[in-house]
């Protein structure tokens, strides 16, 4: 699995290397790629840009995650549902949007969005909030094996719903603490096992 975005999939030197690098890897097909732009529009440049060089590494990509936020300043004309097909058609399997508060949304290429709800928290620090659930998301993949041999493209409503409502944990969970401190796999399996969500 490898997973890349924000600043230094857009910024030279790095940024065409790691292009060559998704570009090589998704043309062998034994890597599972997971990518979030992470907008930072003072960087990235003008929306224009921005938009081709998201949907540059959103091609290449099978798992997508990205904030409401991000999708917003890329296609102010265009609502999150519409944006996730468009992003589907490019060759994304998996889209997932996170809203904060409200939670978060996973699209498939076939079937309807699997909306899953946020958790309350008291919040001490938002810094690496989308980091940590990225960081979620993609563990959930890999700890059912969903990363290998194609098996992300028949992933089922259920178990898609439950990796996002782990990441939304997790987000949650980093955003109770200060300076970007996200759990470890066993705190993560104890509140999920003790605190359901809301």
């Amino acid at each position: 699995m490898l997973h890349f975005g924000s600043i230094a999939a857009w910024t030279p030197p790095g940024a065409e290397r790691i292009a060559d690098l998704v570009a090589d890897l998704c043309a062998r097909g034994r890597v599972l790629i997971s990518y979030d732009p992470n907008v930072r529009p003072t960087v990235i440049g003008g929306r224009e840009r921005g938009v081709e060089l998201v949907e540059r590494s959103v091609r290449r990509a099978h798992v997508v995650k990205a904030s409401r936020e991000d999708l917003e300043w890329l296609y102010p004309e265009l609502g999150v549902d519409e944006v996730a097909g468009r992003w589907s058609e490019l060759g994304a399997r998996v889209v997932v949007v996170t809203g904060g508060a409200e939670g978060a949304t996973a699209y498939r290429c076939t079937g309807d969005p699997v909306r899953r709800p946020g958790r309350h928290v008291t919040v001490v620090d938002t810094i690496g909030a989308g980091d940590a659930f990225t960081a979620g998301l993609v563990t959930g993949l890999v700890r059912r094996r969903l990363h290998r041999d194609g098996r992300l493209a028949e992933i089922a409503e259920g178990a898609l719903a439950d990796i996002v409502d782990e990441a939304v944990l997790v987000s949650a969970i980093t955003c109770e603490r200060q300076g970007a401190d996200p759990p470890r796999l066993d705190e993560l399996l104890e509140r999920r096992s003790t605190a359901p969500a809301e």
